[in-house]
């Protein structure tokens, strides 16, 4: 099979599987497998915000305990 025939069968391969999604996703289990995947995401995007949120304050607690750690030494080394 030439290059050109092999592009034309890939083309129409992809253009009636997207006529199938298209299809697929106007009917009712598709309207469904849309709205479950948006709360899906929504969740998935609260979950990660959260996570973010955790990580931010380990991370400031992390800078915190270390500027503490540099004044006790800096205090160590100007009292010796």
């Amino acid at each position: 099979m030439s290059n050109n025939h092999k592009f034309i069968a890939g083309l129409l391969l992809g253009a009636a599987a997207g006529a199938a999604l298209v299809l697929y996703l106007n009917g009712e289990k598709g309207r469904e497998l849309l709205t479950e995947l948006k709360e899906g995401a929504g969740k998935a995007e609260d979950e990660l915000k959260a996570t973010f949120s955790e990580f931010d304050e380990a991370i400031n607690n992390l800078f915190e305990k270390g500027k503490l750690l540099l004044a006790d030494l800096e205090q160590k080394e100007t009292a010796e």
